[in-house]
């Protein structure tokens, strides 16, 4: 499954992809461990290949569905996004993202997010997507606003972060804010 948008192609993370999902994320420790607590500058090929494996797994599964960001001009893999967490009982899930370094503040991460709610909506047939995210996270707090993503409380305990739990800011999105139609 590919997925294209204006500059961007959104697949499925394959073998080939351990080198540079390796360099994206051992590169971005600065601006991505903060808060994601798997980003780390010792992030090694084997921890790609088992990133890779966990991301593979989740789709045959069922349980999450990531796809790996791409430059459509130069190829490179500049993030990825994933709707994770999914509760079929509630028919919502989590939208999650993260952006390499060298390409924050190109607008790919709205691109992107855009992209798999779209896919969440219209081929999962979820009726929710949540975004949640520390309180400091300015860059992620604006994603949210530009996705125009309800802002709907400041939740206790809602994300676990190196084992401890964590305050989370909680945005949701329902189809109708992309302007999916649901009877």
């Amino acid at each position: 499954m590919e997925f294209q948008t204006d500059r961007l192609l959104l697949r499925a993370l394959k073998r080939v992809d351990v080198q540079p999902l390796q360099r994206a994320i051992s590169l971005s420790a600065d601006s991505i461990s903060p808060w994601l607590d798997w980003c780390s500058e010792g992030f090694d090929e084997l921890d790609a290949e088992a990133w890779i494996n966990r991301s593979r797994q989740g789709w045959l599964t069922g349980s999450s569905y990531e796809l790996a960001v791409f430059e459509q001009d130069s190829g490179d893999l500049v993030g990825c996004v994933y709707v994770s967490s999914i509760d079929s009982v509630a028919n919502l899930a989590n939208l999650g993202y993260w952006i390499a370094t060298e390409y924050q503040g190109r607008a790919y991460a709205l691109e992107a997010t855009e992209a798999i709610a779209s896919l969440a909506f219209s081929h999962l047939l979820l009726t929710r997507l949540e975004l949640v995210m520390d309180p400091a996270n300015a860059a992620s707090i604006r994603i949210a606003e530009k996705l125009q993503a309800t802002y709907e409380c400041r939740a206790r305990n809602r994300y676990m972060y190196n084992g401890e739990a964590k305050e989370g800011l909680v945005y949701s999105l329902v189809p109708s804010d992309l302007g999916f139609i649901t009877h």
